[in-house]
Order: structure tokens, then sequence, then C-alpha cells
């Protein structure tokens, strides 16, 4: 299995990053002056190059929307999702500054093959270094899981389930039991317990009734997939008419009205 890797999915965490990544862009071109940019006079760098550090800011500001969508999707963050964002970033700083090698004000004459192998290949191992530490270290704040689980309980004294509460999806009930869809390794599971929901709810009482038969923990709220359907984390569960409105109440951002369908 693919191990999971920290997460930090603040757009502030993430501009920092980005700032990072751009002034030391613009310091190496401007003071070390790579390639034909030596010939150039100290002032003339510091008017022109800069702006190769605004399409690096842009260009890695623009994949953090796509990066905590696929984040909250998945649930997990891992070193393919890692590699595939550094890579897609790196194609689109390259374009972004073949296209401003091209404008009046650099007026350059290589080829996109040429630039992209003689200029951007060598600044981008460079800059991959710091890239790949500053999201390393930086995203070792990402918050984690408490250290404390709860523990779900039966009637039989083998009826026992210790889980992290964030990784509680929902709970079913199924005649005398209950049903609780729970996530292990990022996987979701299942395990019966002789309980009610009331009980339930008692104990956990951040746990939400979307049904007579169902409670959702909202942090797993993921989309509405129909007037009657809600989805939750690689889950579905009903919700009645008479919890609806009480859902679409909850002080929560992805419960918001216009995530609902139209009535």
């Amino acid at each position: 299995m693919v191990k999971s890797l920290p997460l930090y999915t603040s757009y502030k965490f993430h501009s920092i990053i980005a700032t990072i990544i751009s002034i030391w862009l613009v310091v190496f071109l401007v003071l070390i002056a790579p390639f034909d940019a030596s010939d150039l006079s100290f002032m003339i760098r510091l008017q022109i190059l800069p702006f190769y550090g605004v399409i690096s800011f842009i260009g890695y500001m623009l994949l953090v929307p796509f990066q905590n969508w696929v984040f909250k999707r998945m649930n997990r963050w891992t070193i393919i999702f890692e590699v595939l964002f550094i890579f897609v970033f790196n194609i689109l700083v390259l374009l972004g500054s073949f296209w401003y090698y091209k404008t009046e004000i650099i007026n350059g004459i290589y080829s996109f093959s040429k630039f992209s192998i003689e200029v951007y290949t060598p600044i981008c191992f460079i800059l991959l270094s710091i890239l790949i530490f500053s999201r390393w270290f930086l995203n070792r704040k990402a918050p984690t899981k408490p250290t404390s689980k709860i523990t779900l309980t039966g009637d039989n004294k083998l009826d026992i389930l210790q889980i992290y509460p964030s990784d509680l999806v929902s709970i079913s009930s199924a005649d005398n039991y209950i049903e609780v869809s729970y996530l292990k390794g990022n996987l979701l599971q299942k395990k019966l317990l002789r309980n009610t929901l009331k009980n339930i709810q008692e104990e956990i009482p951040s746990l939400v009734r979307v049904h007579r038969s169902h409670l959702m923990n909202p942090i797993h709220f993921k989309e509405w997939k129909s007037t009657s359907v809600l989805g939750l984390t690689q889950s579905e569960i009903p919700i009645s008419k008479k919890y609806k409105q009480a859902v679409l109440d909850l002080n929560h951002s992805s419960l918001k009205t216009d995530h609902s369908p139209q009535t």
C-alpha cells in the first residue's frame, strides 16, 4: 500500500512556499546570471528577470485548489500525488517561462525544445531541491490525528471497536445491531456491534442524524448525490426530508445550502 504523506491545505501556508520558491528563483537569476543573462547589466537583470519568479508563484498557486480537491476526495495524500504535483508545476512554469522568453521584453531566440533542455532543465533541478524541501518541512506542521481514540462497545464483551474520531464515517442500524463504517489504512471498513443508534449518539454527540437509521460524521461529508442521498468518504447514506434542513443548518463549510441539489 502506498504510504500517506502529511498535507497542509491552508492557502496561506502554500503562499509561503510559493513565495520562497519565487524569491529563490529571482535571486538565482539576478545574482548568478546563468546562461546569456550574464551579458546583461545588473540593473537590466533586476528589471526583467523577476517576472520569472511571478510565473513560478502563479504556477504553484494555480495547483493548490486542485491539490486540496484531490486530498478532500481521496481523504489522503501520497507520494504519487506529490510527484504529479511537482511534475505539473514544472510544466506550468516551463510553458509560462517560455511564453515570457519569447515576448518583446526578452526577445529570446531559442526554440521551445532548446529552451526546455538547455535553459529550463538545469534550473529545474536546482529549483526542485527548494520545492521539495519547502513542502516537506512545512507540511510537517499539518494537523494530525488526535492521540486519543474513542471506544465503541456492544452487549457482547468481544464487541469492541477503538478508532480515532476522524476515522469514523457513519453508523447505521441493522436490526438489533449497528453497522459502524470507519477508515482503516485509508480504506473503508465495517463492523457490527450489538447496540443502538440512540446510545451511540449520546456517547458521540458530534454525530449527525440524517435518517432514522443513519448517523454521519460531518467531516466525511463529500457531496449531495441526490435530494435523498449523501455522498460520504467512500460510501453513501440516505437522508430523509425530516433531517435535511437540520443538516443544511449545520455550521460546517462542507454542508452549506449551495451544495444541496435543488428540490
